[in-house]
């Protein structure tokens, strides 16, 4: 098909055998039950790249973290010097643990959002900790992908899978595993959420499938409500689990009116929780900023990568830049080009305070300029046209099913430096613009290499 970006390759992975549209519909509305997921439409095969597009994927969000975490620790001595340099509300970073585990575990668990630009991947954020959206929707999409192709045994391959996936829960077990090691602990993990996130959600499956998972695999595993986390407490008042897993933003449960309080002394009592509060200074959206700009200690193979793989991003202010070798005011600058740039807080999740220059209004725009300006509360960064690639998909019906193309976000996840699997979101029309898991009509997939 015309248009399609050569970084998505030329051939398409084939649907598998069986089921039917319906049945496979039926399918993923079944393995997705009870998690927040839209089956009125679905896909008819992972999106599937070249290998060698996969592995530039990955290794490129690897290596923009571990950069982003350097940025944030170079910006200060300690927890308060850095807070500072990114002028953040100390009050919604209430969870520290002592600076060694903060700095070791800050970067564990990431998951950018990244787009395919003219030249190949460009990172547009990575979110970073572990109450990322996706993940649980991520394991349980390929899982079931595996488990479709590899009961295809009349293909050539005798029912060997066509593609490489990575497992995100093995991963994750993985760094638990390490952690409660390097802690001298048996191995168990608290998972730390509330449905209350979870749009339309009411039971705990969500939660439930990484339980199982870890249980399967030998750790002691629970599933703690906030109002219940007094219950993994042991008789001489030491957390019974010795990692936890932050399935929260601290913004998000004060939202919900929830009580911090029993995070504090679980994480008192001897409880890790993972990703650590500093996690979410390394996601703040000034630290790409930071780092487009340039840092004194970045070598030349850092600026080079950043320029490749980083679209144009500064930290808003009433300051000159340089934009493609020209200073200007960046006021001037944003108002002058508005269809070139995207306005973005600098900490926000889901799409909100993003504003794309190409849609917006103009007198929306210069009043969203004007105040970033002054606030010194956000970023701005260049406009990225998403690369297209062809997709299948089907409503369960034979004439519902059809091939068409979309504008793929990609939100491959690292998970102590090595890959954990990728989603994908997209809008089935064909249209780009602010994707994020909850609303704005999104539809999700897995992106597997071949």
């Amino acid at each position: 098909m015309t248009g399609h970006h050569p970084w998505f390759g030329t051939g398409e992975l084939p649907p598998p055998a069986r089921p039917g549209a319906e049945e496979l519909r039926q399918t993923f509305v079944h393995a997705m039950r009870d998690v927040g997921f839209n089956g009125a439409q679905v896909a008819t095969r992972p999106l599937s790249v070249p290998h060698a597009s996969a592995a530039e994927l990955y290794a490129a969000s690897a290596r923009l973290l571990a950069l982003l975490r350097t940025a944030l620790l170079a910006a200060g001595p300690g927890r308060e010097e850095r807070m500072a340099a990114l002028a953040v509300d100390e009050t919604l970073h209430p969870l520290f643990t002592d600076d060694r585990t903060e700095e070791r575990h800050c970067a564990c668990m990431a998951r950018p959002d990244v787009v395919i630009g003219p030249g190949g991947p460009q990172f547009l954020e990575v979110n970073v900790g572990g109450a990322v959206g996706g993940a649980v929707h991520t394991h349980v999409l390929t899982r079931t992908w595996r488990r479709l192709y590899a009961e295809d045994r009349d293909g050539p391959d005798g029912g060997r899978l066509p593609f490489h996936s990575h497992s995100l829960f093995a991963e994750r077990r993985r760094l638990f595993e390490a952690v409660c090691a390097e802690l001298g602990a048996e191995r168990g993990v608290a998972l730390l959420g509330t449905v209350r996130d979870l749009p339309g959600v009411h039971g705990t499956r969500y939660f439930d499938l990484e339980v199982d998972h870890l249980r399967r695999h030998g750790f002691a595993a629970e599933f703690f409500e906030p109002e219940d986390l007094h219950h993994g407490h042991g008789a001489d008042g030491r957390f019974r689990y010795p990692v936890g897993l932050r399935h929260f933003t601290v913004t998000e449960w004060r939202h919900h009116g929830i009580d911090l309080a029993p995070v504090r002394r679980a994480l008192d009592a001897g409880c890790l929780f993972l990703a650590p509060q500093t996690a979410y200074l390394v996601s703040n959206k000034k630290v790409l900023g930071w780092i487009s700009e340039g840092r004194p200690w970045m070598t030349g193979a850092d600026r080079e990568f950043v320029r490749r793989y980083l679209p144009w991003t500064r930290v808003t202010g009433d300051r000159a830049v340089v934009w493609r070798g020209r200073r200007y005011g960046l006021g001037e600058l944003l108002l002058g080009r508005r269809e070139q740039f995207v306005l973005k807080k600098a900490v926000g999740m889901c799409g909100d305070g993003v504003l794309l220059g190409p849609s917006t209004d103009p007198a929306v725009w210069a009043d969203a300029v004007e105040r970033a300006v002054r606030e010194e509360d956000s970023v701005a960064q260049e406009y990225v046209e998403p690369g297209r690639c062809a997709a299948g998909l089907t409503d369960g019906t034979e004439a519902g099913t059809r091939t068409t193309t979309i504008a793929p976000l990609l939100g491959p996840y690292i998970v102590a430096g090595r890959p954990a699997g990728c989603l994908v979101r997209y809008f089935a029309d064909g249209g780009s613009g602010i994707v994020s898991m909850y609303g704005h009509g999104a539809l999700i997939n897995v992106l597997v290499g071949v």
